[in-house]
């Protein structure tokens, strides 16, 4: 389903159940599959991807347009979307976009091009998704800016006062828009903490950078964010943030699905015959923040 403005605010689902997926980058099979593992139900339930649905995999054009054509299907703009909005605009914009997994845009017409970039429009960055009981989920490609809160994420349509593709195409900007589809600082610092052994060694700098990185975000109960994908190909958790990219195109990645008012997680990968499997039928539980080093405290 396609939103055509920057935020959206979803309604309660009161019908059926609502299960958020993490980049997808092509795999159709995959997604498929999870689908049917959690017997998925078209006429009731609903699926938010995270954005990134294309790249790095064989069914790019036929899972963006399923956006389209499906009305139990969202999906954020990731940053590989926002890549392939931008590759009308430049030949460098274009090989941008190719080398990081476009290369199937070199092998589609100018015509269905062009009708992909106004598809892209119709995605927004963000998210509000209510539950059942009572909390609330915000959903992001990327990550929240370090020292914002969701009532920024939310007033995004209100900023809106330029065409969005004018000012999200840049990765190096610090703003909110390119901040949501291109940021890592959160996901960098939890990594950098789960393999840290000395944290009463780092720098005062160094520590004060880390504790502000791993502060929850205000205004919201959660936040589900891709983009980045774990060293292990798990979820990752850190404050109110769950980080559930894992890696999918990697020769050993997954791809995962949650349930976010059951808080579990199903994921699935290609068997060594390049055949779809399930992990764990039954799911295994999100994990949760880990306890800070009394360093941060």
């Amino acid at each position: 389903m396609l939103i055509h403005r920057p935020f959206h605010q979803l309604p309660l689902n009161r019908r059926g159940r609502d299960f958020v997926v993490g980049d997808v980058h092509g795999h159709a099979a995959l997604l498929d599959h999870l689908l049917a593992a959690v017997r998925f139900d078209t006429a009731c339930d609903r699926l938010i991807a995270l954005g990134d649905l294309i790249d790095r995999g064989p069914d790019s054009l036929a899972l963006l347009t399923r956006v389209e054509k499906l009305p139990w299907f969202y999906s954020l703009r990731g940053n590989h979307e926002a890549m392939l909005q931008d590759s009308s605009r430049n030949v460098m914009s274009a090989l941008l976009w190719y080398r990081n997994g476009g290369q199937w845009g070199q092998e589609i017409a100018d015509e269905t091009l062009h009708a992909l970039i106004r598809l892209v429009d119709g995605l927004p960055l963000a998210m509000t998704l209510p539950l059942a009981d009572g909390r609330r989920i915000g959903l992001i490609h990327a990550e929240v800016p370090v020292g914002m809160s969701w009532s920024d994420v939310e007033a995004l349509n209100r900023q809106h006062r330029r065409p969005l593709q004018d000012r999200d195409r840049d990765p190096d900007d610090d703003s909110l828009a390119a901040t949501v589809l291109w940021g890592r600082t959160r996901i960098t610092a939890c990594e950098g903490l789960r393999s840290l052994v000395h944290p009463e060694r780092l720098s005062m700098s160094r520590l004060a950078s880390l504790r502000c990185a791993l502060q929850p975000v205000a205004g919201i109960d959660q936040i589900i964010a891709g983009h980045s994908y774990s060293q292990d190909r798990r979820p990752i958790a850190s404050a109110n943030v769950l980080f559930i990219d894992t890696g999918v195109f990697e020769h050993d990645g997954r791809l995962t699905l949650l349930e976010p008012l059951r808080q579990r997680c199903w994921q699935a990968r290609y068997d060594r015959h390049r055949q779809p499997q399930i992990i764990d039928d039954e799911g295994e539980p999100a994990p949760r923040p880990r306890a800070l080093p009394a360093a941060f405290a």
